[in-house]
């Protein structure tokens, strides 16, 4: 890695709602950084601290309201609509928290996606696909649509998606925020494969410290600003600025735990180190053993008797007493017991998630993303309940066409023949998709 011209660069940017008006709102505040090419980077931080905003600005999902935002030799800011459609197929790959995968598309059908505006051949965006199969280990569930397949095994198809245009930049925004510890762990090392084996730059998200080792530099962000860098690699420490945080191997147990609260003041991390000494006198690697076990307990990967076997286990275990051991599996018990009545509380609370409106919101993007022309608001939100429409069976392929080229004033999307024509075409190659058309 050579410091030379870095591959992201973001001069005094800022992101401000509403600038003006009594509800103003900073997101972030005058944030400048530079990140080279092969790195992977993590940015830290509590929740509403400005990370996903920030990763969101160099995604040129956000618009910065002041500053330079640099990607590759693009100036996000005053880049061409056409130009920004070629950034985003071929220089960054989104993976979110939420997987966002098309509810009635197999896991082959979500990879093919990005491809499917392209105008790539059929034969080859299927090869792509495979070879993203067979690499990320997809295989025995390349059929199945979402909702029969793990949290774990929706990520890595969403990570392969992402791979499908090859980018150059890999954005993860909190990527295992809804995974266990066990696939968490599973999606995290791939993206470290990736990055490891393919050179691949990755900006990480999360609100986790233990997810930072596997940056080699990690920005802690507070209140929209970077408070401070940390570098965790060579590589890492080649790229830190001036007075920057370097981690030692040999870290005492106080300075661990300063690494687990980077929001907080020293005086507030103090009080909680001495209050958890006070009440759990155990280090952070006895804490480890502890909390995994009791995680292996509430999957079922362990009895009761299982979970106080191990915790009293002085060689692979906790290496508690066993009067201690014992306590903890009771509380832990009569917790879970409490966990569960209030999570049948919640759920039936919730209203039912409607997953035709997510198709509706990828199909409409990738329509305007190829779309020259400009759409007033009524005109999108026309649009958007045709696509809606005609993803439930409400309206056949010619009456949507016909409803897009009729004038908003008719109660029509207020398009031209044309591109009524070569949406109507594109909403029914999805549809076709989604009926398992394409294989």
């Amino acid at each position: 890695m050579e410091t030379t011209k870095p591959i992201i660069e973001l001069k005094n940017v800022s992101v401000c709602y509403n600038r003006g008006k009594s509800n103003e709102m900073t997101a972030l505040s005058d944030i400048s950084l530079q990140i080279y090419e092969g790195e992977y980077i993590v940015f830290l931080g509590p929740s509403g601290c400005g990370k996903s905003t920030l990763l969101y600005t160099i995604a040129g999902l956000e618009s910065a309201t002041d500053g330079t935002v640099l990607v590759g030799d693009m100036e996000l800011r005053t880049i061409k609509p056409k130009e920004l459609i070629h950034f985003y197929r071929s220089t960054i790959g989104m993976i979110f928290q939420a997987f966002y995968l098309v509810a009635q598309l197999s896991a082959r059908d979500n990879i093919i996606l990005p491809k499917m505006f392209s105008g790539i051949a059929k034969v080859e965006r299927k090869a792509k696909a495979e070879e993203l199969i067979e690499k990320f280990g997809i295989s025995t569930y390349a059929e199945r649509k979402p909702s029969m397949m793990s949290g774990g095994q929706q990520q890595r198809t969403a990570i392969a998606r992402a791979l499908m245009n090859d980018p150059k930049i890999i954005l993860a925004d909190e990527p295992v925020g809804n995974l266990d510890s066990k696939n968490a762990e599973i999606v995290l090392e791939l993206l470290a494969d990736i990055h490891r084996k393919e050179g691949k730059t990755i900006i990480q998200v999360t609100h986790n410290a233990r997810d930072a080792h596997y940056a080699d530099r990690v920005f802690y962000l507070k209140d929209g600003r970077i408070e401070r860098v940390v570098a965790n690699t060579e590589a890492g420490k080649k790229y830190v600025e001036k007075e920057v945080e370097i981690v030692q191997k040999d870290q005492t147990e106080f300075e661990k735990f300063i690494r687990l609260y980077p929001d907080l003041p020293l005086s507030r991390i103090k009080a909680k180190y001495i209050t958890r000494r006070i009440l759990f006198p155990y280090n952070l690697d006895t804490e480890e053993k502890i909390e995994s076990n009791i995680e292996l307990y509430i999957n079922g990967a362990l009895t009761k008797d299982g979970l106080v076997a191990n915790l009293d286990n002085e060689d692979d275990g906790a290496g508690l007493y066993k009067q201690r051991a014992s306590l903890i599996g009771e509380e832990t018990e009569e917790i879970i017991t409490e966990l569960k009545a209030l999570s049948l509380a919640k759920e039936s609370a919730n209203t039912a998630h409607d997953p035709v409106f997510d198709q509706m919101v990828i199909i409409r993007s990738n329509l305007l993303d190829d779309y020259s022309g400009t759409l007033t608001p009524a005109e999108v939100t026309a649009l958007e309940s045709a696509i809606y429409s005609r993803l439930t069976g409400a309206l056949t392929d010619d009456e949507f066409e016909s409803f897009l080229d009729r004038s908003v004033a008719e109660g029509g999307a207020g398009l031209n023949k044309r591109t009524a024509r070569k949406f109507a075409e594109e909403v029914a190659l999805f549809v076709s998709m989604s009926q398992h058309e394409i294989h």
